[in-house]
């Protein structure tokens, strides 16, 4: 078996490098422009009041060099400080330390979830190489989702360890630059550990503090006016692609008639589109809480753990919009679900490997092909299906849960 896994390291490492690690290092591709393109002009002092301007935007983009598409919508405006330390050098050079950077939180986080769940380096570095596209285009996009998921697990260890002060800044240092650890404070308000919740508020307020005052007062009015609402509702560019493989895309192919972007919807009728969306929406959110609700009363040490897992899933199922590299938040309440003292996995474990496996490396483009083609469209949400099926499987083994792990994941966490 261990021949094996060093086989499987060796593949699956050799893979990344190709496909993500050099591209990175040899050319600039999509996303990492608008990082890069924010942060710059933040350093030239150049008004940022048309910062959400696409047109603009992309002018600026050119007008560094890059010969890429792009925007800075929707991201909130603090994200154009996230390059500052490497956007005074030249585009290329930037991206490649970049990419060392991100090599070296790859490193970390390995180390990191070896310690949550109690597995040797090799079980944690497959366990990243298996998420494929996610760890990949993290790389070769020059994104910031594998420095989000390293602040995501160092607040579950910190959380874990009773260290909740720490826990929550951390949380709220992601939850700044992107939406997603907000998911979590219902979880820790329901559990009532304030010091995590009000550390994180208070992290997030100095952050936007600071972008406020380095930033200006109109662009945060243009997010707040323009921006979070829309991107919250779906209201995307072309919010009919597959490409953001939601629940919000999907309802709005089969149901909103829109001359331009979706002329021949399966069935015309728009209020079916809220009615699909909210539904499953609102099934969604109460499935996880009887789960989480089931946990409780099954896992004893393990459920605040399994309770964390959960609610991660659940977010990556509501979201509006998500991309290849999201998945990278999945590898934490992976690891958690997976790491379990015996010998084997059970089955349902198994084949909750394989749905995660089948999420990073199915063929995307295959499926493209029948996006906007009638009932087929379904087809076109690979990634969306797997992830509420690997959702459906976890609820089975909340069910049917296997003995206690004996790892850190089953420390039960003290209040501080």
């Amino acid at each position: 078996m261990r021949v094996l896994q060093l086989m499987s390291f060796v593949i699956l490492s050799s893979v990344l490098v190709w496909l993500g690690i050099i591209p990175a290092l040899t050319r600039i591709d999509t996303d990492f422009p608008n990082y890069y393109t924010s942060s710059r002009l933040v350093i030239e002092g150049k008004d940022l009041s048309h910062l959400y301007d696409d047109d603009w935007f992309q002018d600026q983009i050119l007008a560094y060099g890059m010969n890429q598409s792009g925007k800075f919508s929707p991201f909130p405006p603090i994200t154009a400080l996230i390059m500052i330390p490497l956007a005074w050098i030249a585009p290329l050079q930037a991206l490649q330390v970049w990419t060392i950077v991100n090599i070296g939180i790859f490193i970390m986080c390995i180390v990191l979830l070896s310690k949550i769940v109690g597995k040797d380096w090799l079980w944690s570095a497959l366990l990243f190489l298996g998420c494929g596209l996610a760890l990949i285009n993290n790389f070769r996009f020059g994104q910031f989702y594998l420095v989000l998921t390293f602040f995501l697990m160092l607040g579950y260890h910190s959380w874990r360890r009773a260290s909740n002060i720490r826990s929550g800044i951390l949380f709220g240092l992601g939850s700044a630059m992107k939406y997603f650890p907000l998911i979590l404070l219902p979880f820790y308000i329901a559990r009532r550990e304030w010091k995590i919740v009000l550390t994180c508020l208070l992290t997030i307020v100095v952050m936007y503090g600071l972008a406020l005052s380095l930033l200006g007062i109109e662009v945060h009015k243009q997010f707040l006016s323009q921006v979070i609402a829309d991107h919250l509702a779906g209201n995307l560019p072309d919010p009919f692609s597959a490409n953001y493989q939601s629940w919000d895309s999907l309802f709005r192919r089969i149901f909103w008639y829109d001359p331009l972007w979706n002329p021949e919807p399966v069935i015309r009728f728009t209020p079916g589109f809220y009615m699909a969306k909210y539904t499953i929406i609102l099934s969604l959110i109460v499935l996880a809480l009887a789960a989480v609700r089931r946990v409780k009363q099954t896992f004893g040490d393990d459920a605040p753990s399994i309770q964390f897992a959960i609610i991660i899933f659940t977010g990556m199922l509501i979201v509006p919009a998500s991309a290849t590299y999201h998945v990278l938040l999945l590898i934490l309440p992976m690891g958690i679900l997976l790491s379990t003292p015996q010998n084997s996995w059970t089955i349902i474990q198994r084949v909750m490997l394989w749905l995660f496996v089948m999420i990073g490396f199915i063929p995307y483009k295959f499926f493209r092909a029948f996006d906007g083609k009638g009932i087929l469209t379904v087809f076109a949400y690979p990634r969306l299906g797997l992830i509420a099926t690997l959702f459906i499987a976890i609820l089975v083994y909340v069910w049917k849960p296997p003995h206690a792990r004996t790892s850190e994941v089953c420390v039960s966490p003290t209040k501080t």
